[in-house]
């Protein structure tokens, strides 16, 4: 049986992962160990499933490496969100264990620096999100030339007038449930350029071999090119269930894991993305073509204006404007440990905040 530990276990994607063991959907895998930062719910969850389980809010390194050492687990994922579950990745492979990873900014901050650790230790990271998990099962057994990742669209692929949009707007996703930052990040976009960056690390693809499409039923959830011309793509409804459980069983699930899709009344949609309303996307992709450190002060500007912009202290509009001017301030430095890399988020941090000031 493969021993499974969850961090962020009382998130939206350790939830989900749980209801697919309520569901009974986990064959040959077991829970051995819950991890959550701040929320008490995680003890209802130790009562539920008779695992052990750790809250890591004011917990040093060494006692969360502790408890994970004492659980034993064989595969761990990653539902960590933000900054928080890069650490947590690091950690992991440290410690020699296998990541089913939900978590963008690991990829996207720890880039060739993460993946050749990981590489070296012979530990695999297999990806959790729906367009990458996708990928991954399309490139088993097929080459291909380009990828093609699909974008909802977020709350406003159909709103001209981008001025004056609230929180409330911006969080109302109509597809999927998501924690408030990531649903922000759908609203501009900023979440398909984590992903284009995330995509070109974890398969080795240039920027521009890499194409984002509208795709407002969020049923293909992505595509690859093959050499001649072939385009293959993975659909299912929209539903976390199937990624994390392939993640987790290395994608040899023989449960029911999704509803079937229904042909005789499907339709599909796809279109590009406007440049001028979503400027968050052209900034990620300008971020990857200049590489070395500037994704990672992509991430990290974002996360701040993100958060600035729920907490109400900018705009929408903003958001943009705060990463493009902290990613004008250079970012040449090549990452090359984890403490360079936590640095240079919090170079970005601080240059996002004094950006932010300016909109306040």
């Amino acid at each position: 049986m493969k021993r499974l530990l969850i961090l962020g276990a009382t998130g939206s994607i350790g939830t989900t992962c749980l209801d697919a063991f309520r569901s009974s959907l986990m064959e040959d895998t077991v829970i051995a160990g819950l991890i959550a930062y701040d929320d008490s719910r995680i003890y209802d969850l130790k009562t539920e499933f008779g695992v052990p389980v750790f809250l890591a809010k004011e917990r040093t390194e060494e006692e969360i490496r502790t408890f994970i050492s004492s659980v034993s687990p064989d595969i761990a994922l990653n539902g960590v969100s933000g900054i928080a579950g890069l650490r947590y990745s690091d950690l992991l492979i440290d410690m020699g264990i296998n990541i089913a990873l939900a978590n963008k900014e690991s990829v996207v901050l720890g880039g060739r620096f993460l993946l050749d650790k990981a590489e070296r230790k012979g530990i695999s990271i297999i990806p959790v999100d729906s367009e990458h998990s996708a990928i991954w099962h399309l490139l088993n057994g097929h080459k291909a030339e380009r990828l093609i990742i699909t974008a909802s669209g977020g709350p406003f692929r159909d709103r001209k007038d981008m001025s004056r949009i609230t929180v409330d707007e911006a969080l109302n996703h109509p597809t999927w449930k998501m924690g408030r930052k990531i649903t922000i990040d759908s609203a501009t976009l900023a979440n398909k350029a984590l992903e284009v960056i995330e995509a070109s690390y974890l398969f080795s693809f240039p920027p521009e071999k890499i194409e984002v499409t509208v795709h407002k039923e969020s049923i293909v959830h992505s595509m690859i090119e093959s050499p001649d011309g072939a385009v293959y793509a993975l659909l299912s409804i929209p539903d976390m269930t199937l990624p994390i459980v392939s993640a987790i069983t290395g994608g040899h699930s023989q449960a029911k894991l999704v509803r079937p899709l229904d042909f005789s009344t499907l339709s599909l949609t796809f279109e590009g993305w406007d440049r001028k309303r979503f400027p968050m996307l052209s900034l990620g992709y300008s971020a990857l073509e200049q590489g070395r450190s500037y994704p990672i002060a992509f991430a990290a500007a974002d996360e701040k204006a993100v958060n600035a912009f729920l907490s109400e202290r900018i705009g929408f509009n903003d958001i943009p404007k705060v990463t493009e001017k902290v990613l004008d301030a250079g970012w040449d430095t090549e990452p090359s440990s984890l403490g360079i890399i936590l640095e240079q988020v919090e170079e970005a941090g601080r240059m996002a905040e004094e950006a932010i000031c300016l909109y306040t």
